[in-house]
């Protein structure tokens, strides 16, 4: 992890510790951010993505390929937003059933995408 990111990492995390229950419910309030995909993001992970975002509010998010798959592309420029996912064993429908460690992963908002032409 490159220096400027791992500084972000830190600073994301130091803030959200910094929150008291009552912010994280105001946060809440704005809803849980569903993805591309059709699952909505941890309480957690929603109260991250809403820190982050500068454009009214996150309603639908993905990673880079998830969006090129969905018949988007992210548009030029965009600057994702960071969630932090489980890495673990498996069950056969590809849920962690056992936490071991997290990873830093970088979403987009729909609002920073656009249609792939031709579709």
């Amino acid at each position: 992890m490159n220096a400027t990111r791992k500084a972000k990492v830190l600073d994301l995390k130091e803030t959200l510790t910094k929150l008291t229950g009552e912010q994280k419910q105001k946060l809440l309030s704005k809803g849980l951010v569903a993805t591309v995909e059709g699952r909505t993001l941890s309480p957690h992970n929603s109260i991250l993505v809403h820190i982050q975002s500068s454009n009214g509010g996150p309603t639908v998010v993905g990673g880079y390929k998830q969006w090129k798959k969905a018949g988007r592309h992210v548009d030029k420029g965009e600057h994702g937003l960071m969630i932090w996912f489980p890495i673990g064993p498996k069950d056969e429908d590809g849920n962690v059933i056992k936490t071991e460690r997290y990873y830093v992963g970088t979403v987009f908002d729909i609002s920073q995408t656009s249609e792939m032409e031709g579709n």
